[in-house]
């Protein structure tokens, strides 16, 4: 069985448009499939309190006494105010961060103090606009926050938190204020802490400022009942957004806390302080900021220190990745990595998902489906259980519910495990967290499904990623593998683009049917099924019955399909909004959306291409050139990224997740009374080894036809290539902002 990790990192404002990473499970794609699923958000509104005092004068003065000891800190790093020369133009400079863990644990709490402070040199605007807010949290009675602001002078004033104001939505609160391992999810959570967030205005801030501020994160996780609590793994990339001069992490254990930890490419490792047993202190200084922030698989590529501290009442257990008390645990052999995993399979308990999914396959009658059929309606019905009776299965339990059903067949497996290629590498295994699972079937291999994939897909983290076979049972091994590639000519967009003009009203009607197929389909699936009834009939890709409606009879049936058509009905008009708002990542120039059709929703095994069709009107499309027309046909393409100065050199590798190609097949209606003229300009070939873009223009009647061909033929593009995938994007950009000639006849 294979093990899979996610990796949690956000495109970028083109990643949908181009490339780079588009993870599933991101939170708003997370919020997009479970509104395809019909489900519902339900939160608990907090109303912030209505005078101007948020805070009375005496929780300011329990905020303050909690501070004492943060400001009282006696760390020299914290005194410095000047920043060395050669990053006095950079934007900002970090003086100084530190982060400390702090554990403490009686007989029914494990008390977590997480304690950051931050000193940053703010040198020019953008740096004052990005700390004009301070946001914190205040969720239990020994939660603290503190901001001041050391002006040129060197006066210090300090930002009351008297007026700050309640953050209705904890997702808007940028990272560098949130805690890094926040509250443990416990079982049994009788936690006092709570994760209310506030924001305040920093006044009156200038370039030239210092601004220190310190957050104090308490949480106390129920561990009465609780064998072990894992904390969420930490990955840190030693480059920030500015430069640092020193950063740390000071972790202070008690006597059931673990830790264990891995530092890569060239990142300071933790270290034991001498000072107690459990005390571990990492260093890092004199930093230069990111340099490269597109298409970077930071994870792998930078500096890096990964950690993770876990709560276990015994030592070295075989389920957990821990060592012995004490231990600064920093690796994990392959052999450890096979007992690991056989016993965490054979703790897995499966059976109330695999008796459902048998039950399913009962229904279909499988004894006697051929193998290759009963895999493939096994996988869809334990994607149907996965989405429409659980909020999805974690790699291990789909694992486990696929290879007891294939024993009901007696078909041969293997189970592998490896890593995401954008988060760490197999050898490089510290956390329990960190490995996926997967099935190898008849030399193919079988992924966690997602409400959108289908038997056999790949996943983009994990092309040509080395992996494990483990053998299970008393002497498990693990045996390397690799796992399947893929090529260009696997993930393929066509966009085919019927268009014309109004002449009298200048506006462009457009329809754009877009064909996807492989990893292409990952940016677009949300989009195109969000809105639609795609999912509702989810039973027949496996060939069942319809189990939403079983049961249901008179008054409750007909309440069900009352509602059913309500919802559609408003969905109808939702989708011609939304598809409206996400086009604007390709055309800025919306008029109105007009229809959509869903030609084929890429989730059966039949139809596995992604296939659908928008009508539009776009305006700003045509020019007045005397009694001519300059019109913007090459802008059908959609918006192309344009490659700044700053970003055309390069001190990493560009990870592009995947080769592909994208097809634009533009059919344009020439107006009566015009002919397109100089339309032999508007072809074009540039070729070289990481990618290609080709244009081939003609006239064939009243239509213009244009063929748009742009390859990336790599997923990896050498830092020493750069230029040429520069070139290849800067032909596409240029070719964008052509116009053709209609001339008047």
């Amino acid at each position: 069985m294979i093990f899979l990790v996610t990796l949690k990192k956000h495109p970028t404002k083109d990643t949908k448009q181009e490339k780079g990473f588009v993870p599933l499970w991101d939170r708003k794609s997370m919020k997009k499939i479970i509104l395809l699923l019909g489900s519902f958000y339900f939160s608990l509104a907090i109303t912030a309190q209505t005078d101007d005092d948020t805070f009375s004068p005496g929780k300011l003065e329990a905020i303050a006494k909690n501070m004492k000891a943060v400001w009282d800190d006696t760390d020299p790093e914290f005194a410095v105010s000047s920043v060395p020369e050669k990053w006095k133009e950079e934007s900002g400079v970090i003086i100084a961060q530190k982060t400390k863990f702090a554990f403490d644990k009686d007989a029914n709490k494990l008390a977590v103090y997480e304690i950051t402070r931050r000193r940053i040199k703010l040198n020019d605007r953008d740096a004052v606009n990005s700390y004009s807010s301070f946001y914190f949290r205040m969720g239990s009675a020994n939660d603290g926050a503190g901001i001041k602001v050391i002006k040129a002078n060197g006066s210090v004033q300090d930002v009351s938190l008297r007026n700050a104001v309640f953050v209705e939505d904890a997702d808007d609160v940028p990272s560098t204020f949130t805690p890094y391992i926040g509250k443990a999810n416990t079982y049994i959570d009788k936690s006092k802490s709570k994760v209310i967030f506030y924001k305040v205005a920093v006044p009156d801030l200038d370039p030239g400022d210092i601004i220190d501020y310190g957050t104090i994160f308490y949480d106390d996780n129920t561990v009465k009942k609780m064998s072990y609590i894992e904390f969420d793994p930490i990955y840190f990339v030693c480059t920030r957004e500015y430069p640092v001069i020193s950063q740390k992490f000071e972790i202070d254990t008690d006597n059931n806390s673990f830790v264990n930890s891995k530092a890569t490419m060239g990142a300071p490792a933790f270290r034991e302080t001498g000072n107690s047993n459990g005390e571990y202190v990492w260093e890092d200084r004199n930093r230069e900021k990111i340099s490269d922030t597109r298409w970077v698989n930071s994870l792998i590529e930078f500096p890096m220190l990964k950690f993770q501290i876990v709560f276990s009442k015994s030592e070295n257990r075989s389920d957990l990745f821990i060592g012995d008390r004490g231990e600064l645990k920093q690796n994990i052999t392959p052999q450890e990595l096979a007992k690991k995993m056989n016993n965490l399979y054979n703790r897995l308990d499966g059976s109330y998902y695999y008796t459902m999914a048998k039950a399913y396959l009962k229904q279909i009658g499988y004894a006697d489906l051929r193998e290759d059929d009963f895999i493939q309606k096994t996988y869809y019905i334990l994607r149907h259980i996965s989405f429409y009776r659980s909020e999805g299965f974690s790699s291990e339990l789909f694992a486990s519910c696929l290879t007891q059903c294939l024993d009901l067949r007696k078909i041969p497996y293997d189970l592998v495990v490896t890593t995401p290629l954008n988060l760490t590498k197999p050898e490089n295994i510290v956390f329990r967290t960190e490995p996926e699972w997967m099935v190898r079937v008849k030399d193919k291999f079988i992924f966690n499904a997602t409400p959108f994939s289908n038997p056999y897909d790949l996943r983009q983290e994990f092309l040509n990623t080395p992996a494990y076979i483990i053998s299970l049972g008393k002497n498990p091994t693990a045996t390397p593998v690799t796992l399947p590639n893929t090529k260009m000519e696997d993930n393929i967009m066509t966009n085919t683009i019927t268009a014309s003009i109004d002449t009298a009203s200048r506006n462009m009607s457009v329809v754009l049917q877009k064909a996807i197929t492989g990893f292409r389909k990952r940016s677009y699936n949300s989009e195109a099924l969000a809105y639609t009834t795609a999912l509702d009939d989810d039973y027949r890709s496996y060939g069942g019955e319809d189990d939403i409606r079983a049961g249901m009879k008179g008054a409750v049936l007909d309440s069900y399909e009352e509602k059913l058509r309500e919802r559609k009905k408003e969905d109808k008009t939702r989708k011609l909004e939304y598809m409206k708002s996400e086009l604007a990542d390709s055309y800025n120039n919306i008029l109105a959306y007009n229809e959509f059709t869903l030609n084929s929703d890429g989730r059966t095994w039949r139809k596995q291409d992604l296939n659908y069709t928008s009508k539009f009107e776009l305006g700003d499309m045509v020019k007045i050139a005397g009694d001519n027309l300059l019109v913007s046909v090459p802008g059908l393409i959609g918006d192309q990224l344009f490659i700044p100065q700053e970003d055309r050199s390069r001190e990493v590798d560009a990870y592009m997740s995947y080769p592909e190609v994208i097809r634009n097949v533009i059919n344009f209606t020439i107006p009566a009374g015009y002919k397109a003229v100089g339309i032999q300009s508007l072809n074009t070939t540039l070729d070289n080894e990481v990618g290609t873009f080709a244009v081939q223009a003609s006239v064939e009647g009243n239509t213009l036809n244009i063929l748009v061909k742009k390859h990336y033929k790599n997923a990896t593009v050498k830092k020493e290539d750069w230029p040429k995938l520069v070139a290849m994007l800067d032909a596409a950009f240029n070719f964008s902002q052509k116009k053709v000639l209609l001339k008047k006849i």
